[in-house]
């Protein structure tokens, strides 16, 4: 297997605990380049600051979406909570587009478009699904449900 199997889907992290020990010390201070990082909380609190000045905190069924572009330093620091429950994934930029500018942004409840079906409520967080729509993604244009 290469990466070319998988691109632009680098890596999906799941995270989930009740026990804050175990993610308060977060993620210090570190780079990233030539991807997408688009972190998902389902339960719990998030702080994001990055070497641009950008500053976020998101929060249950909020998201924060990082191009890292031609590079980035950043640190993540997840908060104390009964439970932290989200997802992380990685996507590779296309290569015209690896030494973009760096961005940040935060997806809110306000911008998460979502619809109710018999045995579900589903998410849009980018992207449209059933005339469903979220943000619209600024390089990789997909869906993320």
């Amino acid at each position: 297997d290469t990466v070319m199997d998988y691109d632009p889907f680098l890596m999906l992290d799941s995270f989930d605990s009740h026990n804050p020990t175990d993610y308060i010390k977060g993620f210090p201070i570190h780079p990233h380049r030539g991807i997408e990082t688009i972190s998902y909380l389902v339960q719990g609190e998030m702080t994001h600051q990055d070497s641009l000045g950008n500053k976020g905190t998101i929060r249950s069924g909020e998201s924060q979406w990082m191009t890292a572009g031609s590079g980035i330093m950043h640190q993540e620091m997840p908060q104390a909570s009964k439970h932290m429950l989200g997802v992380q994934l990685w996507l590779n930029l296309p290569q015209k587009e690896k030494m973009t500018d760096p961005t940040y942004f935060d997806i809110t409840g306000n911008m998460i478009g979502s619809k109710k079906t018999d045995n579900a409520i589903i998410h849009v967080l980018a992207g449209e699904y059933d005339s469903i729509k979220g943000v619209e993604p600024p390089h990789i244009k997909g869906n993320y449900l």
